[in-house]
């Protein structure tokens, strides 16, 4: 996650971005195996993942 803000954060200007938004906060369904069920920075109990820490780094 954080590879890729540092990435699109370096060539914000050029590209023209104004934000980068995640559309998913917390997984779909937690328990569930595939990947658009557990997409989220957040388990679908709201518990941080790893990737929720590299949020402003």
């Amino acid at each position: 996650m954080a590879t890729v803000v540092r990435a699109i954060n370096g060539c914000r200007d050029e590209a023209n971005v104004g934000g980068y938004p995640h559309f998913a906060l917390r997984d779909a369904d937690s328990s569930q195996p595939g990947l658009f069920h557990r997409f989220g920075l957040m388990s679908d109990d709201y518990t941080p993942k790893s990737a929720f820490a590299g949020i402003g780094s």
